[in-house]
């Protein structure tokens, strides 16, 4: 697709920023966003990381960890006395909420050693507030679990909550043997933002039945729908209209994290076998691993832990 005339004056604008000799890393990432958003790398690349690969030599991770950097200065403002001077000294903070950025900020300028601040000692600054509870914990509920005392914020979260049906009340005691489900209410209510990074995707579980509620869900959690794929099982179910033979996999974001690189995004059609009751398959964690292989992970309403990821559940 061709550029306009005002389209590439625009790209021309923000790539001389860039080409200035990457002046401040704050013009960089604005220059960088402003790309991304706008899709002016269109005219010669499919994508924008192959826009940043192709024309900078930057690989996907290094140019959003520059927009990351760039927002926070953004986020600082003129409230805080300095702004951070290179990006080594914001990338710590981008793990906090807007209000925590700044709070950790100006604790890290009154703290720092000799009055240096470094990017190790932001990181210090961040860890602090983060394993200080200033993170606030997803608080007990009628379904059992016990309270999430992570004092982490995800990039990735992956959750399969247990819908409570509205079945007969011999059919429903059948569902409460395998595990206790929770109301469409209760599930709402779960303080799930207070543990979401201001940047993250959810993968979120939900049935045919439940789909208008999955998105009441998405949007009390504070996410917006983007898209979904589907678990074509291997055994039919039952069901009132059609015998169900497959789940949906929500993906919700909030914030700006990337969309996985080309070579990691499978097909939206998932094969697996069915076996315990509600037990998702194995392979979507690999999806998601791939997908997101440096970013903190967590799975809600969990059965099993599995390495480099936080659980959270009754079984767990």
């Amino acid at each position: 697709m061709q550029l306009t005339l005002f389209e590439r004056t625009e790209l021309a604008t923000h790539e001389a920023v860039i080409e200035r000799g990457l002046n401040t890393f704050v013009d960089v990432g604005q220059a960088l966003l402003a790309i991304r958003d706008s899709k002016l790398y269109r005219n010669e690349h499919s994508t924008f990381e192959e826009y940043c690969k192709n024309r900078w030599g930057m690989e996907r991770n290094y140019a959003n960890k520059m927009i990351a950097a760039a927002s926070v200065v953004t986020n600082l403002g003129t409230i805080v006395p300095i702004q951070p001077m290179n990006e080594a000294q914001a990338r710590p903070l981008t793990r906090l909420e807007p209000e925590q950025q700044r709070e950790a900020w100006t604790t890290a300028i009154e703290t720092a050693p000799e009055g240096k601040v470094t990017g190790e000692h932001v990181k210090r600054v961040v860890d602090d507030i983060i394993r200080g509870g200033k993170v606030e914990k997803i608080v007990e509920i009628s379904a059992g679990n016990k309270p999430l005392e992570t004092g982490k914020l995800y990039n990735v979260i992956y959750a399969d909550p247990p819908w409570r049906y509205d079945f007969s009340s011999t059919t429903n005691r059948e569902i409460e043997n395998h595990y206790p489900t929770m109301t469409i209410d209760e599930i709402c209510d779960l303080d799930i933002p207070k543990v979401a990074a201001s940047d993250c995707v959810l993968f979120m579980w939900a049935t045919s039945p439940k789909l208008e509620q999955a998105f009441q869900v998405l949007k009390s959690w504070r996410f917006e729908y983007k898209t979904c794929a589907i678990w074509a099982k291997d055994k039919i179910g039952m069901g009132y209209y059609f015998r169900q033979q497959h789940e949906l996999l929500l993906i919700a974001t909030r914030g700006s994290l990337p969309v996985p690189e080309p070579k990691n995004r499978v097909s939206s059609l998932i094969h697996g076998t069915r076996t315990e009751h509600s037990k998702k398959p194995d392979s979507v964690y690999e999806i998601i691993e791939n997908m997101y292989p440096e970013y903190s992970k967590i799975e809600l309403f969990s059965r099993n832990k599995r390495d480099r990821w936080d659980a959270w559940g009754n079984q767990t």
